[in-house]
Parts: C-alpha cells; sequence; structure tokens
C-alpha cells in the first residue's frame, strides 16, 4: 500500500506555493489598501471593458459570497462602477472606475517588478516551463470529466 508524502504531492505544493506568492504580493497591494480579492478584481477588470460578477468568479477562482463582498467594498471605495444590463435587469456588468484604474497603474509596476525578480530567481526557462504546466493544470482541472 502507498503512503502519502507530502513531498512527492502536487497539491501539498500547489497550495503551499500559492501561500507563500499571495502573501508576497499582499505586501504591494495592501500598501493601497486592497485585500486579495479586490486586487484580483483589479486586475481582471484591468484587462476587460467590464465582466458580470459570476464571470469574475470564474476567472478568479472565488466564489459569489468572496466576489460579491469584495464588490461592495469596492463600490464604496469608489473603485468601480456597476450597470445593469439593458436586456437582462438581473444582471450587472462590473468596470473600474477612473479611480479605479488610477490605482491599478500605480500598483503595476510594482507588481511587474516583483515577477521580474521571480522569473529571475527561477531562471527564465524554469519560470516559462512552470507558467505553462500551471495553465495547463488549470486548464484540466477545470474539465469536469478531468475528476470523473
Amino acid at each position: 500500500m502507498n503512503k502519502l508524502q507530502l513531498d512527492d504531492f502536487l497539491p501539498y505544493h500547489l497550495v503551499v506555493s500559492a501561500d507563500l506568492i499571495s502573501r508576497s504580493l499582499s505586501k504591494i497591494y495592501s500598501k493601497y489598501g486592497l485585500t486579495a480579492p479586490e486586487w484580483r478584481i483589479i486586475a481582471h477588470l484591468q484587462a476587460s471593458e467590464g465582466l458580470t460578477p459570476s464571470y469574475i468568479g470564474y476567472l478568479s477562482n472565488m466564489e459569489k459570497a468572496r466576489v460579491s463582498r469584495a464588490l461592495v467594498l469596492m463600490s464604496k471605495k469608489d473603485l468601480i462602477v456597476r450597470t445593469v444590463d439593458d436586456s437582462d435587469k438581473r444582471v450587472s456588468h462590473i468596470v473600474l472606475s477612473e479611480s479605479g484604474h488610477q490605482l491599478f497603474l500605480k500598483i503595476e509596476p510594482e507588481v511587474l517588478r516583483w515577477n521580474t525578480r521571480f522569473s529571475d530567481k527561477l531562471g527564465r526557462e524554469v519560470y516559462r516551463n512552470l507558467l505553462g504546466a500551471l495553465k495547463d493544470i488549470q486548464t484540466n482541472c477545470r474539465d469536469e470529466s478531468y475528476f470523473s
């Protein structure tokens, strides 16, 4: 019978690595009064022309309630603008407000420098391979048949 060895267990290393990276990056965006969910939402909104809360949840892998709480806080901070869909009043579309966009522009160079330092420490080739492998993992894990 095989025994679980955490040192050889990919999910363990992914969770620990994600937590360490998240804590390191939080030192950047928390200086600007953002939580991790708020930063993740801003980063996704910056790259789009408006997203629904449910799609934000899908992209960021956050539960609906967590997205909703973050959007309420972001609205109070005037970081987002919410508009109601003309064809379906139950659906709202979220975009960054001008102040949300300006905040992103302040944070962006710092997170890019962090990412460059991280990739330099790993080595460019290892970094590119790791990034590709993580994208493959995300794609496979989102495919429900993967777990069948």
